[in-house]
């Protein structure tokens, strides 16, 4: 007998509803502060729904801590802006009730802005960042201008392939970051409770669990097998110490060398 998917089905569900749901918010606020705005592209949003045109979203990615969307004209696709979605958690932690704070997206934002001047041919320019409370949530609205790059970068980097044309840049990007000497060394301090409870808890947890297998099923599985118990806890204790250092501005996702 074949085992239920009623469970997986209602899950499903309610992440389109919720998905759909969160999209009329977003283009209610990016179409309210359109009427206010001075940003070029957002008056074009303004102006074009005045005459008749629709605002319209679509999901690009997203589900575990934001959503993030391609959001337009539908009768002219070329008046278009990037826009994500955060959110006050963080569903690829195990600890559901762990609090994301929303400080992180202010501080993309101002990041984004600063970036935006020391990088101008790699970053696109920050729009608008802006509030949403909605039945006891709490969430933050970034908006964008649209990269019109090929392909996003992280498809890239997925599939293993290297763009001559983005790897520069990115090169140049990251020394600008990293060259920033008066940032604030509290800088994203509200991030660090839930991320360093996931080092502690999840990942050094796991890892250990690893590190004692008989039969380890892939390679990392293998590879803390291999360097054992003690080594595998030097290391670990070392990451979660590491996290705490402040020697520059960084993200870590861009496994940069």
């Amino acid at each position: 007998m074949e085992p239920s998917n009623d469970n997986s089905n209602i899950n499903d569900n309610a992440q389109v509803e919720d998905k759909l749901l969160k999209k009329k918010l977003l283009l209610s606020t990016i179409a309210n502060e359109c009427k206010s705005s001075s940003h070029t592209v957002l008056q074009q949003i303004n102006n074009a729904i005045n005459n008749g045109g629709k605002l319209d979203a679509t999901v690009l990615s997203g589900g575990y801590t934001n959503y993030s969307y391609k959001v337009f004209i539908v009768d002219k696709p070329e008046i278009v802006v990037f826009a994500k979605l955060c959110f006050e958690f963080a569903l690829w932690n195990p600890d559901k009730d762990a609090h994301y704070d929303l400080q992180r997206t202010t501080n993309e934002y101002e990041i984004m802005v600063t970036m935006s001047k020391l990088a101008p041919d790699s970053i696109v320019n920050p729009i608008l960042l802006s509030d949403i409370e909605y039945e006891g949530q709490s969430m933050k609205l970034l908006v964008t201008e649209w990269s019109k790059a090929d392909e996003q970068f992280c498809n890239q980097f997925i599939d293993g392939s290297v763009d001559p044309r983005i790897a520069p840049k990115l090169a140049n990007t990251l020394a600008e970051l990293h060259l920033i000497k008066n940032f604030d060394p509290s800088f994203n301090e509200t991030v660090k409770p839930c991320m360093e409870a996931l080092l502690e808890n999840t990942m050094k947890k796991s890892a250990m669990e690893a590190s004692k297998l008989d039969n380890p099923s892939d390679r990392t599985e293998a590879y803390c097998t291999s360097i054992g118990e003690e080594v595998m806890l030097k290391i670990m204790n070392a990451s979660i110490a590491d996290y705490h250092k402040r020697d520059c501005l960084i993200h870590a996702d861009s496994h940069g060398k």
